[in-house]
């Protein structure tokens, strides 16, 4: 468990954050114990036919008790998924960052450590961590009514609980390793994004049907792999069902032997073994549950424990000086010089290196030979940047929380993007033309507070006449937004030799 607490460390979970939710827990189940064992008194007591005034509080009680255990049960559901979803929240932001450090070998890997993996070891709060608290409250409350009733039906039911709550679990557990669940679902989340992101370039190399073909392996796989992991649940539900009943024959069977003359005793020892083992049917699946999270906490911890690269050196400049420069991928070698303020466009086609030129500079990554000045207020606009579900005002406010709307409409306007700042869109990305996009992104830089603009094809999917228009501000003219005054590199696409254009800047 050392690795899962880690990981539970990490997501912001606190031992003091499980009380509330094995304290709801508890109060459900015991709730149904209380139901269970008041409902045998009141069956023994009515046989007797006392005066029906005496039975009224016990009959209102098991009203209550029925009604109150639904509330008891929502609640228990409400804060223990509250913690469980706040922690994955938390989780999956520090895994995050801490991939920047450790990047995983393809898009794949990285959704399945941050969505299955996150999910697995989160889960363990609500399908484990809660469930066993809530057990053992609830045996400790079991056995305590038990022993006040008669000691040998106490260890009898003491003997109950540890095969349902130690016994079956650990053999549960040990019947479910042969079956590596995680690997296989992660290898299937990998191979799965890895067909459907790069399905144009599989159609163009002749790749598609063998990759789709992959990928169905490994789902098969990943569902053999899944049923297998829920044979031995069913085991210990087998299990778990034959040990509960031999434990209610047992105690029966001292509530016969010992038998006092009281019904209502007789009836209250019958029935609260059969509450009373409630509390252990989540027990199997969810020791088989942290097995299966602590592999996937082991994933985790190893990419949070990487150690942070140092800080490249910024430059305390607007200018942007490349010699020389051999970037990680693409054969060209860049050689430029941008004084404070001016403006430079880059043109060539696809291959040529112009997006790694930016992120180069804009220090994503270390040059492959060479050097550049990475000025320390540049700033890397990607043509893929994502659009979020929301406004069109809150993914401009993402560059620059400060701006006010008026500098926001100014940047749309400049870039021609004709909907207003309070228009939701709802689908993100699709809830736009290609055009549009790209407009929001550009005005998305514009209003940023960065001092160097890196803007990778801003004029894609525009008309010529707008494209051009659009060139000519962000060369010859001062910029709309935040900042009118900037050192602006634009990457845009063109068939042939690539070329550096730099212009003045402007007056």
């Amino acid at each position: 468990m050392r690795d899962i607490a880690y990981v539970l460390r990490l997501a912001g979970v606190r031992r003091r954050d499980f009380l509330a939710p094995i304290l709801a827990g508890s109060v459900t189940l015991l709730t149904a114990l209380g139901l269970a064992v008041l409902s045998g008194w009141l069956i023994t007591r009515a046989w007797e036919m006392p005066p029906v005034l005496e039975l009224s509080v016990a009959v209102t009680a098991v009203r209550a008790l029925g009604i109150s255990r639904a509330v008891f049960r929502y609640l228990d559901r409400l804060v223990s998924h509250k913690l469980a979803l706040r922690s994955l929240t938390e989780l999956r932001a520090a895994l995050y960052d801490a991939q920047s450090r450790a990047p995983a070998a393809s898009r794949g890997d990285a959704q399945a450590l941050l969505v299955a993996d996150t999910e697995r070891v989160t889960d363990v709060i609500v399908r484990a961590i809660v469930p066993a608290g809530v057990a053992a409250v609830v045996s400790a409350v079991a056995l305590v009514g038990t022993v006040l009733l008669h000691p040998l039906a106490a260890l009898a039911m003491a003997c109950g609980f540890l095969v349902t709550g130690v016994a079956v679990p650990a053999l549960a557990v040990r019947a479910s390793r042969n079956s590596d669940v995680v690997a296989a679902e992660n290898a299937f989340i990998a191979q799965l994004d890895s067909v459907l992101a790069e399905r144009v370039e599989f159609a163009a190399a002749g790749l598609t049907e063998a990759r789709a073909a992959e990928a169905a392996r490994a789902s098969t796989a990943a569902s053999k792999a899944w049923v297998a992991s829920k044979r031995p649940e069913a085991l210990a539900a087998g299990l778990q069902a034959w040990a509960t009943g031999l434990t209610a024959v047992a105690v029966l069977w001292v509530a016969a032997t010992a038998y006092t003359g009281s019904p209502t005793w007789l009836g209250m020892l019958v029935m609260l073994p059969l509450a009373a083992f409630e509390a252990h049917g989540p027990l199997a699946s969810a020791a088989i549950h942290v097995d299966a999270a602590r592999r996937a906490a082991s994933r985790l911890r190893a990419v949070a424990e990487q150690p942070a690269p140092p800080e490249p050196a910024r430059a305390a400049t607007r200018g942007v000086v490349a010699h020389d420069l051999a970037t990680l991928h693409g054969d060209t070698v860049w050689n430029f010089r941008l004084a404070d303020g001016e403006r430079m466009v880059v043109r060539g086609p696809s291959g040529s290196g112009k997006t790694q030129l930016l992120a180069t500079i804009a220090g994503l990554q270390p040059p492959r030979a060479g050097r550049v000045t990475q000025p320390a207020g540049a700033r890397f606009f990607a043509e893929d940047a994502w659009i979020f579900a929301t406004t069109v005002r809150e993914n401009l406010l993402v560059a620059n929380p400060t701006a006010p709307d008026a500098v926001l409409t100014e940047a749309l306007s400049a870039t021609g993007f004709e909907f207003p700042l309070d228009l939701l869109l709802a689908d993100g990305a699709s809830s736009l033309s290609a055009g549009q996009r790209r407009r929001l992104l550009l005005a998305r830089a514009l209003v940023s507070d960065a001092d160097v603009l890196l803007l990778d094809e801003p004029t894609e999917h525009l008309s010529p006449d707008t494209a051009a228009a659009v060139l000519r501000m962000l060369t010859t003219e001062p910029l709309p937004g935040t900042k009118p005054d900037r050192t602006v590199i634009v990457v845009t696409h063109v068939d042939g030799p690539v070329g550096v254009e730099t212009f003045p800047r402007p007056a």
